[in-house]
């Protein structure tokens, strides 16, 4: 998935990290921790190919999945929550499609409107359309996006809201590696818990920063501590490296 050789990164003129190298493996849940401005965010950049590093090489394996601190849905005001998590696995454009070809047929029912609109259902359904639907409803409410509010326009979405529709576009996507920087701002207690549990089965890598410890209990099997500039590698939950 991920093979890191050699990396440097430099925030302003400040080295945060020299000479680091590691892998991630395909089913690998990572917990990148250290003190605050240690550089943590800083290599998740790097990672995900959002920043250029000093030095180095990342190689990178598969799909991948970026949730920065403070995600912000790339999309028009107008698109609904449940277009924007679809767009994960690029089928937003098939569901506006249908739905397009759905208010055609109240007032045109020629043979034509039907076929096409026949045609443009088969083709939904055949790609999992209908049940990637139920998966992304899945995940929103997991996040805490009440149901009622997924059918609406990201512009009158909250900032938590808009927040929580880009975590759960990423998740949906089922990317082969997750970079998640701190993933559980702005949610609740439930949210948390069932972010836990997803971290936890997904079948993908992970690489989380975050503060919570018991997400990192719960949701990884490797450390990755960024101190001074160096990486500590330790394999076991946060928990079981503070007592090493």
């Amino acid at each position: 998935m991920l093979q890191v050789r050699g990396l440097a990164i430099d925030v302003a003129a400040r080295r945060v990290l020299s000479d680091a190298g590691f892998t991630v493996a395909a089913g690998d849940k990572v917990g990148l921790v250290g003190r605050n401005g240690a550089g943590k965010t800083s290599l998740l950049k790097v990672l995900a190919g959002e920043d250029d590093a000093a030095g180095g090489l990342v190689l990178r394996r598969g799909t991948l999945g970026y949730v920065p601190q403070n995600p912000r849905p790339r999309a028009e005001a107008a698109n609904t929550a449940l277009s924007h998590i679809l767009s994960g696995r690029g089928l937003d454009r098939a569901a506006a499609r249908l739905a397009e070809l759905h208010l055609v047929l109240e007032h045109d029912h020629s043979p034509e409107s039907i076929e096409r609109y026949s045609a443009a259902e088969e083709r939904y359904r055949h790609d999992g359309g209908y049940s990637s639907e139920s998966d992304a409803r899945r995940i929103a409410s997991g996040l805490g996006l009440r149901l009622d509010r997924v059918d609406l326009p990201l512009g009158v979405l909250s900032g938590g809201e808009r927040r929580r529709v880009e975590l759960a576009r990423v998740l949906f996507a089922d990317a082969d590696l997750l970079l998640l920087d701190e993933p559980t701002n702005h949610l609740d207690s439930n949210a948390k818990s069932w972010l836990m549990g997803f971290l936890r089965d997904y079948r993908g890598a992970v690489i989380v920063v975050s503060h919570d410890l018991v997400l990192l209990d719960a949701s990884i099997t490797r450390v990755l501590h960024l101190d001074s500039g160096r990486l500590i590698e330790y394999r076991g939950t946060y928990s079981q490296y503070q007592v090493a």
